[in-house]
């Protein structure tokens, strides 16, 4: 690259940043990039959305060109609706309207003014003083369905499947609901805490540790929640490949 040409780019990017974008290249330094690159390593046909939302993480695999199937599940009622909405206009993408856990109960789950950090555990104050709008604004009583007990019906015979868990500190109550599962599943994605978020829930040394003993080693990660005031990283999505 000439000097010239290296200026203009960098002067380029310095007016988007200004602006509040910024330009990446899209190669191995990329964590999309790297996303998809294991998705298509790993034969990966079905992703199962734990936690879904409103069905960020579908869009984004879309936008990668992942054409298989997508299995969303979220819990709260109100946001399910949104997500199924968005579903629908998708023919490989379903929504349910399920938690997926270590056992099939129905429990109450605590809904988050943002809606995103809403969960079956109670918040730490460090989590509400990392960002305000996270507090909690009441409850919903939802089913949770453990993964083993669905996998048969979502994922056919012969397919790998990549499972994401985003639960706000449920990660490992999920994971012990598809240990039967596993084997078809080459590639996990939890959300993992640097500090402690959620009443009861593993550290990221803690998941590390856990995800070791199953198999599993960490391979990529990327920042997912980070303090609004002091900037400090607070939770890690972390990408584990079954060794």
């Amino acid at each position: 690259m000439s000097r010239i040409t290296h200026a203009i780019k960098a002067a380029i990017r310095r007016t988007a940043n200004q602006l509040g974008y910024d330009f990446v290249q899209y190669d191995d330094h990329n964590v999309r990039w790297r996303t998809n690159n294991f998705l298509e390593r790993c034969g990966i046909s079905v992703v199962l959305d734990v936690g879904a939302n409103e069905g960020n993480f579908a869009r984004e695999l879309r936008e990668l060109g992942f054409s298989g199937q997508i299995v969303s599940f979220e819990p709260l009622a109100e946001v399910y609706k949104r997500l199924a909405a968005a579903a629908s206009h998708d023919a490989n993408w379903t929504a349910i309207n399920v938690g997926l856990g270590d056992r099939e109960e129905e429990r109450s789950i605590h809904i988050s003014a943002n809606s995103l950090s809403s969960s079956f555990l109670a918040m730490e104050s460090a989590h509400i003083e990392a960002d305000p709008d996270s507090a909690y604004t009441g409850e919903n009583r939802a089913a949770i369905r453990r993964l083993d007990d669905l996998f048969g019906q979502l994922c056919p015979a012969g397919a790998n499947a990549f499972l994401k868990i985003d639960t706000q500190g449920y990660e490992k109550k999920v994971m012990e609901g598809a240990r039967a599962s596993l084997d078809r599943i080459p590639l996990i994605q939890l959300e993992c805490s640097l500090v402690p978020l959620y009443q009861g829930a593993e550290l990221i040394e803690d998941l590390l540790s856990y995800m070791r003993g199953l198999g599993y080693d960490p391979v990529d990660q990327r920042p997912a929640f980070i303090h609004h005031g002091s900037h400090h990283l607070m939770q890690v999505d972390v990408l584990f490949l079954r060794r």
